[in-house]
């Protein structure tokens, strides 16, 4: 992850410029949206996905551990319903 820092000035329309090396770094182009989330005393802007399912990839990644757990775990499973 590469951190960028730049102060950004309002203009008289309220509006921002993002520098070149941010949209680019970034694949923003012209007509793209951002989503603007307020926390606290920030402004967080970050690019709005194109697919909404996307956002969501991975988001359990890990959470299980590696495939040899996995499949320990539904043995297990499978061990009970074939007891009951």
């Amino acid at each position: 992850m590469t951190l960028m820092e730049a102060v950004l000035k309002l203009n008289e329309k309220s509006q921002i410029v993002i520098s070149k090396q941010m949209r680019q770094a970034l694949g923003l182009k012209p007509g793209d949206q951002l989503a603007a989330v307020v926390e606290g005393d920030k402004i967080i802007l970050r690019p709005k996905p194109k697919n909404p399912a996307a956002r969501l990839r991975g988001i359990g990644k890990g959470g299980w551990g590696d495939r040899t757990k996995i499949d320990a775990y539904l043995d297990k499973l499978r061990d009970e319903w074939q007891r009951a």
